[in-house]
């Protein structure tokens, strides 16, 4: 071969190489700043005062309250990981106000008197303990009443079906022999009703549900793969500027069927961890959770008023009726809370989560039904 066509190949091979390292820093960008992004919005979220923080710590219900402040911001720096069965579970934590074990669980502070029997408790964030400190939490005040050994299996976001899945895998884990007096709580409502009713979600998911599917359903040959980071970046924005319940569209109130079809979904939940739980030898409780929506009390401080208030709370005037209804006639043990808060306080700092007395209420009607 000539030098002129030697010189023309290494041409082409030059110009080939150049387009495919071109190429490749393109695709580089397109990952890794994202990655990065999403790295620095994650280290700035944290290290900037959250208004929500400010604006919940000033309620009245924390007026007298020294540590309202301290753990809302701890509240920031919770962070969950993926987990079978469940979709998602705490991570290890350790703060002032909240901390969290190698298993996930949030700590119980337990009485200085514990006996032998115990308590495991399953819910959503309420029964978890938002808005309270570890020592003030549903679960803490009620060991402190009773005496019981009590476990919070409790998570931010749980419906019931998570719960009973929860129950399944701490039977499993239980290191000694099942001769120990147990009692399994269910604490649910809220969140089937909010995630189910949302028009967007299948009436069976979690709220995470789409979010899940968005990254799961992308084909992994897909040239999409390389631009997966920059969807995650693009939608944790998105949830940071829209964290308004009101802003999903509900479907429920205008719907019966869905109404009917969501209640007995979660009655269904509490009849398998009934069954669960005695096959175990133990005793299981269902109970409906109270929600401002439905409940007569002060809320003025919350915007009871609103368009979009009224609009949620609809909602549940359609569903909770139903859960009624459906768990009188399940077979199951099963006490509704619903107006546990009918009384002139500041009890609620949101549409759910309750102030350390609302959770004394609660902690309180359950050591009776115990008795």
């Amino acid at each position: 071969m000539s030098g002129k066509g030697m010189r023309k190949i290494h041409n082409m091979l030059k110009i080939a190489l150049v387009n495919v390292l071109l190429i490749a820093s393109i695709v580089g960008l397109v990952v890794l700043i994202p990655v990065a992004s999403q790295v620095g919005y994650s280290i700035i979220s944290r290290i900037t005062p959250g208004s929500e923080s400010a604006t919940r710590a000033a309620l009245p219900n924390y007026a007298d309250t020294q540590w309202a402040h301290q753990h809302f911001d701890d509240m920031r720096g919770l962070t969950t990981v993926y987990r079978d069965f469940v979709v998602w579970e705490a991570k290890p934590y350790e703060s002032e106000t909240i901390n969290i074990g190698q298993d996930g669980l949030r700590h119980v502070v337990q009485s200085s008197n514990v006996t032998r029997d115990e308590a495991w408790l399953f819910g959503g964030s309420t029964m978890w303990g938002y808005g309270s400190n570890d020592i003030n939490t549903i679960p803490s005040i009620l060991s402190e009443i009773t005496n019981l050994r009590v476990t919070n299996y409790s998570l931010v976001g749980y419906h019931a079906r998570q719960s009973v899945n929860k129950l399944i895998s701490a039977y499993s884990d239980l290191t000694q022999s099942n001769d120990r007096n147990r009692i399994v709580i269910f604490y649910d409502g809220v969140n089937d009703v909010l995630d189910k009713c949302q028009a967007e979600n299948s009436g069976s998911g979690t709220a995470r549900e789409q979010q899940i599917r968005a990254t799961v359903d992308l084909d992994d040959l897909s040239p999409l793969v390389a631009v997966r980071p920059a969807l995650a970046l693009i939608e944790r924005i998105d949830n940071a500027l829209d964290k308004s319940l009101m802003n999903s569209e509900y479907v429920c109130s205008e719907d019966p069927g869905r109404s009917e079809e969501i209640a007995q979904a979660l009655v269904n939940d509490w009849v398998s961890a009934d069954a669960i739980a005695r096959v175990n030898g133990d005793r299981f409780i269902a109970i409906l959770q109270p929600v401002a929506y439905l409940s007569n009390t002060r809320l003025e401080h919350l915007g009871a008023d609103s368009k979009e208030w009224k609009k949620v709370a609809r909602q549940y005037q359609a569903i909770y009726p139903a859960i009624r209804r459906s768990a009188g006639e399940a077979g199951i043990e099963f006490v509704d809370l619903t107006h546990i808060h009918d009384y002139d306080e500041f009890i609620y700092i949101d549409f759910c989560h309750t102030s350390p007395n609302g959770n004394r209420t609660v902690a309180v009607a359950i050591a009776k039904l115990l008795t």
